[in-house]
């Protein structure tokens, strides 16, 4: 099956995972593009729904499980990049990265989750580079701001710099029953508060340099805690660094903290209709200068989607570097941001 991108240029992009709310913004972002991707899954029919919802009746299906690598992998062959869209990535994201590494084809996902961030550049990197493939993993409303505005920012105060990293949601609505799943895959960890990386190296079990932070357009302090954000893993990659945090609002982690899985049972599948959000990247220079970088977007599981087809169509070009790669690696920092100005996502620097 051909993807057709509205330039003219034949590609093929495959999505694992295109039933759930995400990949229902994935499908019809990649449609609104030209594009007719191949649709892989475990549910034939759920699959054939979700193409149908999206406009792509023609959608080429192929059933694998993710348990079944040589199905995933004849799945993925002729795709020039696979997006994963699933939840809990550290349980079940590297049976689909692996199959897409052996099918030669370029890949990213939608995960949130450091541990399986760090497996990627750790253990799946280095097969990519091999096969001449290109990963960029982690592409959220939270991950890909959050790196790109990392390397926008340092690059504006006096090296090394010091990182936080935290996103508001504005809205207070609710994620999906995905995600939630997907915390409580890891919920140790995230009550943990993570990495935070300090001299060189990620560290687990310290509490948050910063205790508070004053979100854009208030005037009070919130109180903030530890939390795993990824950016913490990629940002040291690309910039000039001593420490990067991340950090949340200590309500929304006490919410997290209570997870149980009777709980994550009885929570709506969909999220909430208003989700709009700010990503805010503080960088603290060694000169005494503080930048702040922020990033505003209209519903966290749609940007998402949009993000990762900006990256998917991008990666289909074959110009990317092989192995895995941080967004700011893989692309041009404020450029990427600008493209997401159209969707009513946008972004700004200024010096504190």
């Amino acid at each position: 099956m051909t993807s057709t991108s509205p330039t003219g240029s034949s590609k093929n992009i495959a999505v694992y995972g295109a039933t759930g709310i995400t990949g229902g913004y994935l499908l019809t972002e990649l449609h609104r593009r030209g594009f007719t991707p191949i649709l892989v899954g475990r549910n034939e029919t759920r699959i054939r729904a979700a193409a149908v919802a999206a406009d792509l009746p023609n959608a080429e299906i192929r059933v694998a499980d993710l348990a079944d690598h040589d199905a995933l992998v004849a799945a993925f062959t002729g795709a020039d990049v696979v997006i994963s869209s699933l939840p809990a990535y550290v349980e079940h994201g590297a049976a689909v990265l692996a199959a897409a590494i052996e099918a030669g084809a370029h890949y990213t996902d939608m995960s949130g989750e450091q541990l399986f961030l760090k497996q990627v550049f750790d253990e799946f990197g280095p097969r990519a580079e091999a096969a001449g493939v290109s990963l960029v993993p982690g592409v959220t409303d939270s991950n890909l701001p959050g790196d790109l505005l990392g390397y926008l920012t340092t690059r504006r105060v006096s090296g090394p710099a010091e990182v936080v990293v935290s996103h508001l949601s504005k809205s207070g609505g609710n994620g999906s029953k995905g995600s939630a799943k997907t915390v409580l895959a890891s919920l140790d960890w995230f009550r943990s508060g993570g990495w935070n990386y300090a001299d060189g190296e990620l560290h687990t079990g310290a509490t948050a340099r910063h205790s508070t932070m004053t979100f854009p357009g208030e005037t009070a302090p919130t109180a903030v805690a530890k939390f795993p954000q990824p950016p913490v893993l990629t940002i040291p990659r690309h910039s000039d660094v001593s420490y990067v945090e991340g950090v949340l609002a200590t309500s929304i982690l006490d919410t997290l903290s209570g997870f149980t899985a009777e709980i994550i049972d009885s929570l709506p599948d969909a999220p909430s209709a208003d989700l709009r959000y700010d990503l805010v990247v503080d960088a603290f220079g060694a000169d005494g200068r503080t930048v702040r970088g922020v990033v505003s977007g209209v519903h966290s599981y749609r940007d998402s989607a949009l993000m990762a087809v900006a990256v998917a169509t991008r990666l289909a070009e074959g110009t990317t570097k092989p192995g895995a790669l941080a967004p700011a690696e893989a692309f041009d920092a404020a450029e990427f941001l600008d493209i997401l100005a159209p969707f009513g996502i946008t972004w700004r620097i200024a010096e504190l």
